[in-house]
């Protein structure tokens, strides 16, 4: 009977650190970029995405028109991982007027081991206006996990 006890005493208490983060927040406010994310998932099995939404506001005077103020949701959320701390999410939509030859790429990039500590990242942000080069902004973010 005591191991039994014992036997899922252990199962138990090894299976808690594969169990990922319900909630994370990232934040990023520097020369370029103002950016909020809150992102969630669900607590059991693949970690399934069940809530996205953010803002982004372009501060850099080379961002295409159209650009400047953008509200982000799931339909846009095109990758996410969540694994042992690591946090990766990759959004990609059109501008405003959703012309095909206009879009943008965010990826994502935050790792964490320490629970409750700020996870460190870096974000890439792309945009895409035809016959124009690339604008490509780059930067450090953290998240956190709620």
């Amino acid at each position: 009977m005591w191991r039994c006890l014992l036997l899922s005493a252990v199962m138990l208490a090894s299976a808690a650190p594969a169990y990922a983060a319900d909630r994370y927040y990232c934040a990023a406010d520097d020369a370029s970029i103002k950016l909020s994310l809150d992102v969630g998932f669900e607590p059991a099995g693949a970690h399934k995405l069940n809530h996205f939404r953010g803002a982004l506001i372009a501060k850099a005077a080379n961002v295409p028109t159209g650009f400047k103020t953008l509200m982000l949701d799931s339909s846009q959320l095109v990758h996410n991982w969540v694994y042992d701390g690591d946090l990766r999410l990759e959004v990609f939509a059109r501008g405003e007027d959703q012309d095909a030859g206009k879009n943008f790429d965010l990826i994502i990039m935050s790792s964490g081991k320490d629970d409750g500590a700020p996870m460190p990242g870096s974000y890439v942000l792309t945009f895409n206006v035809a016959d124009t080069t690339p604008v490509e902004l780059k930067g450090h973010l953290t998240c956190s996990v709620k």
